[in-house]
């Protein structure tokens, strides 16, 4: 490449690890699971969080998901799955930011610059083309290689 590249993390694969655990708070605060009084927050702490990483601010999101933690952790009793889920869940992702945080940028600047934050439309399209190419019913297959470098690019 001739300019200068910067690596950074798609965006989408932080919106995976966020989208369960934003759906499990919303379902606890919608449910009343627990009678605990910092629990009907726990959607708006998640939904700050992802505010948080959208605009780069991965100190303050780390720091929003430990007192998150420190929340369920004080609430985790054995019969509510769902808090057990977000528990487990919530212990992962500081991990996953904290070894990926030079690579977090201020995706909100990038998407109003028009810069790519995300590339799944290039994933969506490589798919489809790749699964057509090699099923064994074509006359013409790639090999495994020609297969992955196509994904590369």
């Amino acid at each position: 490449m001739l300019k200068p590249t910067t690596h950074i993390i798609d965006w989408f694969h932080i919106v995976m690890k966020i989208q369960l655990m934003q759906q499990i708070a919303e379902h606890i605060a919608r449910s009343q699971l627990s009678p605990i009084d910092a629990l009907p927050t726990i959607d708006t702490d998640m939904r700050d969080v992802k505010w948080r990483l959208w605009h780069g601010c991965v100190d303050s999101a780390i720091r929003d998901l430990e007192q998150l933690l420190a929340k369920l952790h004080g609430s985790r009793q054995v019969s509510e799955s769902s808090i057990a889920r977000l528990h487990s869940l919530s212990v992962q992702l500081p991990t996953y930011i904290r070894s990926n945080h030079g690579a977090i940028v201020d995706y909100g600047k990038r998407c109003r610059a028009g810069l790519r934050v995300a590339t799944t439309l290039a994933a969506s399209a490589v798919n489809p083309l790749v699964g057509k190419r090699m099923v064994k019913k074509q006359q013409m297959r790639w090999s495994l290689h020609g297969a992955n470098m196509l994904m590369q690019v």
